[in-house]
């Protein structure tokens, strides 16, 4: 099965008898899954393979999520959805009013990322995630977000979104746990796929240097190390220091790490400056996190592996 086509066909409710409002349903009929990220809007359609929900994505393709502000049409989008699927973990920091407003209203709201043992951030104590797990409003500013970087981890999340599409979208369970079987040996494919190409890159050589820190459970999943980040934080609008550029420079300098790597569309002068700054390090540019362009949630990954099995090889060092 093709990770990024899905067949349209008309809705039918599944045995469990949900009734959706007529807002929730699109023009055939299929209810309406709104989706914050591209990434799980690809998700969800293959959790729902059968094409059996219409799936609407919020921020658009190749936009900052951290820096998206939604619309009154948006808001309206989200109100009208039989079910939200959100990130979480202060991805949607910048709208999370905007969804919790719609979540009071009556919007059922699956933030996926509370399912995917997510990391803490690197101003967080180790031992206060199993204390907050689960817990969205003392998670947001003190986990990773960036949890689709681990395709184990996005498996581990399909059957949270399954039962959210059995009881909110009245899908069938037997259709929607042969989508999730599938589905899920697509990943574990996608994982060995990645692994043999990151072992390319020499052990000592898995050192990476970003732009944010945006690519703690691909280091986690795969055995590299963060060196550092240009812009401290998990977010992209946080701020850089003199200083604390100085001490990366002191840093990248000792580990010969030879790139930078920065996502497409990111503010990307504090790193060319870095780089320029040092010499011998090369600007590395990561795909953007949008599975329409990349043939899938599957092919944003490879080319992102690709990137950086590129750029570290031994061949180019």
């Amino acid at each position: 099965m093709s990770i990024g086509v899905v067949a349209i066909v008309p809705f039918v409710a599944g045995a469990c008898g949900s009734t959706l409002d007529d807002t929730a349903v699109d023009g055939s009929g299929r209810p309406t899954i709104v989706a914050t990220t591209s990434v799980w809007a690809d998700v969800v359609a293959n959790v729902a393979c059968d094409g059996s929900v219409a799936v609407e994505t919020l921020i658009p393709p190749g936009a900052d999520p951290h820096a998206f502000e939604p619309s009154l049409a948006d808001r309206t989008m989200l109100d009208g959805a039989a079910l939200v699927v959100a990130n979480g973990l202060g991805l949607e920091a910048t709208f999370e009013d905007t969804i919790g407003a719609a979540e009071a209203t009556g919007a059922p709201v699956l933030r996926v990322g509370e399912h995917a043992r997510p990391l803490p951030t690197a101003a967080t104590d180790d031992d206060t995630e199993d204390d907050h797990a689960g817990d969205h409003r003392t998670t947001d500013d003190v986990r990773d977000p960036h949890v689709w970087l681990d395709p184990t981890r996005v498996a581990d999340v399909l059957p949270v979104v399954a039962d959210n599409l059995v009881t909110e979208a009245g899908l069938d369970r037997g259709t929607v746990d042969g989508c999730v079987e599938a589905y899920r040996a697509e990943l574990q494919r996608l994982d060995a796929e990645v692994a043999d190409q990151i072992a390319a890159i020499p052990v000592g050589d898995r050192e990476l240097v970003t732009n944010h820190d945006s690519l703690a459970y691909f280091a986690d999943r795969y055995d590299f190390e963060i060196v550092g980040t240009v812009i401290p934080s998990t977010s992209t609008l946080a701020a850089t220091s003199p200083a604390q550029l100085d001490e990366l420079a002191d840093r990248i300098r000792s580990s010969d790490v030879t790139a930078i790597f920065v996502e497409t569309g990111d503010q990307a002068d504090d790193a060319q400056a870095l780089a320029t700054r040092i010499g011998d390090v090369q600007i590395a540019s990561l795909p953007t996190a949008d599975p329409t362009v990349h043939d899938g949630y599957a092919g944003y990954l490879r080319e992102t592996a690709a990137v950086i099995t590129s750029a570290l090889s031994q061949s180019n060092r």
